[in-house]
């Protein structure tokens, strides 16, 4: 194809084009130019774009509707659980009632008409019951109550009471002859003379103590006779110038406790006086172990096995 048939026709987007003229034949420079507008193309299919615009707007047409029937079944589930709630307030404030416990009806025997009035159930107080509703269950009928009210109850004769008997207070008696209950005494040994039975460092011995010794050494050989903690038939002996702490016996050594209010304290701190031979002489039997004496051996107090005869004999004499 040669320049000339390049003229004559050209290929264009969209179609064949008529050669370009910019002046129609006959006018001038003065003229419009001509403007070529393109045409359609033809023998083009465009049924597949239709095709496809129309589907999508089928698709958008079924997901507005099941939205629209998913919102509807949500209304109507909605509505149902409203309508089971009850209609008025006094329905519900029934059902938040407690329970309440519910009296039981009157029972009537077989042998007694309902037209009989019953002698023990006033009218007034048969109309003044509650109604019974459906709510709980319902107690027994007690038929004791309703068919016995006319019955008097047995009369019973009153138990004689006893009367009352006056405790008579009798002084204590002495636990021995020369060892009276709250009375202060001190204990010297029998045949010596001078040594004393005393606590130092809370330990039982027998020191040398006289007029002349300090007041501490007087004060620590004193001690208030009292009733036996374990049994009264028996003494023990609390310290004065330490209230509160006894003689006692632990691991049959002679030492000066505290009272702890235990049964094996109250034990080991009693002792029985048996005399010898004079009312102020005697000698101390424990009372837990009573083949054992209070002894003297090497200045200090023990609870040793003796006869009768070598247990050591204490004389109680008022204290210095």
């Amino acid at each position: 194809m040669n320049s000339a048939d390049d003229t004559q026709t050209r290929l264009r987007v969209g179609g064949w084009l008529p050669p370009y003229e910019a002046f129609r034949p006959g006018t001038g420079p003065l003229s419009p130019p001509l403007v070529y507008r393109s045409h359609p193309p033809e023998n083009v299919d465009a049924s597949f774009a239709l095709r496809a615009a129309t589907k999508n707007e089928r698709r958008r047409s079924a997901v507005v509707f099941c939205a629209a029937i998913a919102c509807l079944l949500m209304i109507g589930v909605a509505l149902t659980q409203l309508g089971e709630r009850p209609a008025t307030p006094e329905a519900a404030g029934e059902a938040q009632q407690p329970l309440s416990p519910l009296l039981p009806p009157p029972y009537l025997p077989a042998s007694i008409s309902s037209a009989d009035p019953i002698s023990g159930l006033a009218p007034a107080q048969a109309a003044s019951l509650p109604p019974t509703t459906g709510v709980g269950q319902q107690r027994p009928p007690v038929e004791a109550a309703a068919t016995t009210p006319h019955r008097k109850p047995a009369a019973t004769t009153p138990r004689p009471r006893p009367s009352p008997t006056r405790e008579t207070t009798s002084p204590p008696a002495p636990a021995s002859p020369g060892l009276r209950i709250g009375a202060p005494v001190s204990l010297e040994l029998s045949g010596a003379p001078g040594l004393m039975v005393r606590h130092r460092d809370f330990r039982g011995r027998v020191d040398r103590i006289g007029t002349g010794s300090s007041a501490l050494e007087r004060a620590d050989a004193r001690f208030i006779v009292r009733r036996g903690l374990a049994d009264g038939d028996c003494v023990s002996f609390e310290s004065s110038n330490y209230p509160g702490r006894f003689l006692r016996h632990r691991n049959f050594e002679i030492r000066l406790d505290r009272l702890d209010g235990t049964r094996l304290f109250e034990l080991d701190a009693t002792f029985c006086a048996e005399p010898r031979g004079s009312a102020d002489v005697v000698v101390l039997r424990s009372h837990n172990y009573p083949d054992r004496f209070v002894t003297e051996s090497g200045s200090l107090l023990r609870l040793t096995p003796a006869s009768a005869g070598t247990a050591t004999r204490f004389v109680v004499r008022p204290p210095l």
